[in-house]
């Protein structure tokens, strides 16, 4: 049997109703959703100012929705 994965990437710094629908929708594509948490470091230089909160908050608190199936820290660098 082969499972389709999805993957969706953001900064989820204040995590709302928004991404809430975002990733719901991003879960109907496929058997198996990874929500990719941006770096503080990838958010200072993408975004020009640091986050509110820190990585390891922003992926706890997706993670805390159960809306994904794995919530990964990005990777630094290029």
């Amino acid at each position: 049997m082969n499972h389709r994965k999805v993957m969706v990437f953001g900064t989820f710094d204040i995590f709302h109703k928004g991404h809430e629908n975002f990733l719901r929708q991003a879960k109907r594509y496929g058997d198996y959703l990874i929500a990719v948490i941006a770096r503080d470091r990838t958010v200072e230089i993408v975004k020009g100012k640091s986050s509110r909160y820190s990585e390891k908050y922003r992926q706890q608190r997706v993670r805390d929705s159960g809306l994904a199936d794995e919530v990964i820290l990005g990777r630094l660098g290029t």
